[in-house]
């Protein structure tokens, strides 16, 4: 496998929309619209996986003011300032055969990078129960059941602390 990753451009949106709609049903999904809108308001946490020049991942989500996501953060790209201090993860999502490949986990391990060159404190996202351990693989902490009902269903906060640590990803 020649996987390679690099940051998402404009040109790249039905491409990411087709990743992220084959990986979530449409109730916990982006719509194009949504992810145009956050390619535009920050393009630069938008990272994609490419298997010999073909997208096959993609981890998005902007850098918010506070350790957890919120809701009303999935559909207001208002959120994102380069000047807060935690990178959030919206989505990470994986074309189903490329899956148990590592795509994901280095998809995860160039954001948790790109955050600590940014001096950010922590990297934030939420998920469903059953991938609580994955993430746990990579140093985040489950702050339990959160407050978020995206898409109808209950989300484990997952926190990775930046500050202080070296290394931090396996």
């Amino acid at each position: 496998m020649s996987l390679s990753i690099r940051r998402a451009r404009p040109e790249d949106l039905d491409a990411l929309y087709g990743i992220e709609s084959a990986c979530f049903p449409p109730e916990q999904g982006a719509e194009q619209a949504s992810i145009g809108r956050r390619l535009a308001a920050y393009p630069g946490h938008i990272l994609m996986a490419l298997e010999n020049g073909v997208p096959v991942g993609h981890i998005m989500g902007p850098v918010i003011d506070r350790p957890y996501i919120e809701d009303p953060m999935f559909a207001d790209e208002s959120c994102h300032r380069e000047d807060h201090p935690h990178q959030a993860v919206f989505s990470l999502a994986v074309l189903p055969e490329y899956r148990c490949k590592g795509v994901g986990g280095a998809l995860l391990r160039a954001l948790i990078d790109l955050a600590r060159r940014e001096g950010r404190k922590s990297v934030t996202l939420t998920c469903l129960e059953g991938k609580v351990p994955y993430y746990a693989g990579f140093g985040f902490e489950d702050r339990g059941v959160g407050a978020s009902v995206h898409g109808g269903v209950p989300w484990h906060d997952m926190v990775l602390p930046l500050e202080g640590r070296e290394g931090g990803a396996q």
